[in-house]
């Protein structure tokens, strides 16, 4: 890709062009758009399109290690050849770039379709959960401790206050069996499209073996799910994953909300110093205010 794109001129945008040019992946290709869909400390995407064909590039920070990346490459492999993903087409370490399909006029999915499609959701996740991907296995409770240990400069009586019943949640959550399976770890209408009229998953970042229970709150949560939204939510997934479902599920729901409004609420703040973006700072306060709901009840 020798020539330089004139549909944008940030910086950023530049720097991800030139880096492209050295891609053997676009050797050949005739550029014809470069546009920023995301931006972030840690990863930022663009949509790029040549004569050949249309992707999504994603671009990693210097923060983020080259096992992360074969990581997401391996989760995401695995979820595209189920139907689940668009495919990824190539990863760079040098460049820190992951090139995957790009799907065109795909649309985040509204909070209503959510609702009306949580059998359609809760089939998806059961596939992804059984998909055979070797990766790292999250300890809840260590990881909410690395999340605290990189907030200590900065913690608060009030971040104290509430840290007591989280962590005791993880511990709690540690007595019942684990249901581990090939868990998403970041699911919200972001990292969900819309498109010829089927749901796909995107963003496999934080993609790792976990125990499944997190994925499904996390859509109670992100989406506010009512009490009977809920039930249909599980009942749908109990049904999809069969005989091979923990029997516990219902038991660990309301210790792995707190757990993972947990982790919500650290990411948060986290991000917010890193990044002084007032939407984090927002995004944290959200999930503390949750976090007391939930303690409280």
């Amino acid at each position: 890709m020798a020539q330089q794109l004139s549909a944008t001129t940030a910086d950023s945008s530049r720097v991800i062009w030139h880096l492209c040019q050295q891609l053997e992946f676009f050797a050949d290709h005739k550029p014809v758009l470069l546009k920023q869909l995301t931006q972030g400390k840690r990863t930022s995407s663009y949509q790029v399109q040549t004569d050949r064909g249309h992707y999504v590039l994603r671009h990693y920070g210097p923060s983020v290690l080259g096992v992360c990346r074969q990581q997401e490459l391996r989760c995401q492999h695995a979820a595209a050849a189920a139907g689940l993903a668009p495919a990824p087409l190539c990863l760079n370490n040098h460049q820190r770039m992951l090139i995957t399909e790009f799907l065109p006029d795909a649309q985040a999915p509204s909070g209503v379709y959510i609702r009306q499609n949580l059998s359609v959701l809760a089939q998806k996740l059961a596939t992804l959960h059984q998909l055979p991907v070797q990766t790292a296995v999250l300890d809840p409770w260590l990881y909410l401790q690395q999340l605290k240990k990189q907030l200590e400069p900065h913690w608060t009586a009030d971040a104290e206050k509430i840290w007591g019943p989280l962590i005791t949640a993880a511990r709690d959550l540690q007595y019942f069996q684990a249901d581990v399976g090939l868990c998403h770890m970041d699911l919200h209408a972001q990292n969900m499209l819309l498109w010829q009229q089927k749901l796909w998953l995107i963003d496999f970042e934080y993609c790792q073996l976990a125990d499944v229970v997190f994925d499904l709150v996390a859509l109670i949560v992100q989406f506010d799910l009512s009490d009977t939204e809920q039930q249909q939510l599980l009942d749908s997934y109990r049904a999809s994953r069969g005989a091979s479902c923990s029997v516990q599920l219902l038991e660990k729901v309301a210790l792995a909300q707190v757990v993972y409004s947990g982790f919500c609420w650290l990411w948060y703040w986290q991000e917010e110093l890193e990044n002084q973006d007032p939407r984090y700072k927002q995004a944290a306060a959200d999930c503390y205010q949750l976090l007391l709901r939930l303690i409280q009840n």
